[in-house]
């Protein structure tokens, strides 16, 4: 994906949004006029999705890490679930505050899914969550 949209891995937010919106145009078939090889449409909406979405991209760079051993993202700090607060509307979701003033957003699905590594809703941020599932009997 991060090809596709012509981005380093450690591309901010608007980063991403802006190389969306230069490959929609450079890759559109109205507007391709080389008809050198594109890429599909749906490839890069797919691309733009999952990186701009601070779970799904850490969930992606973690699975590029498999793959290529290389070094994945690297979370800026490791903070218990006990730091998170409980949302009051919601009480599946836990957030903790970022230095650049949006939040960390964890919900009961990342947990079951055994996910600690949660991004920033406003930047490209990470941190590892820790905490221990329940054991049921």
């Amino acid at each position: 994906f991060y090809k596709v949209l012509a981005l380093a891995r450690t591309a901010s937010a608007e980063e991403i949004k802006i190389a969306y919106h230069r490959a929609l145009i450079a890759h559109h078939p109205d507007k391709n006029t080389s008809r050198q090889v594109t890429i599909h449409i749906a490839t890069i909406k797919e691309a733009y999705e999952v990186l701009s979405s601070p779970a799904l991209r850490a969930m992606y760079d973690g699975k590029l890490q498999q793959k290529t051993g290389a070094l994945g993202p690297r979370p800026a700090q490791s903070v218990s679930l006990e730091d998170f607060e409980e949302d009051p509307i919601d009480e599946t979701v836990w957030t903790y505050p970022c230095r650049c003033g949006a939040n960390y957003r964890i919900t009961e699905n990342d947990m079951d899914s055994n996910v600690h590594l949660i991004g920033c809703s406003g930047c490209s941020e990470l941190v590892w969550v820790g905490f221990e599932l329940a054991k049921s009997d």
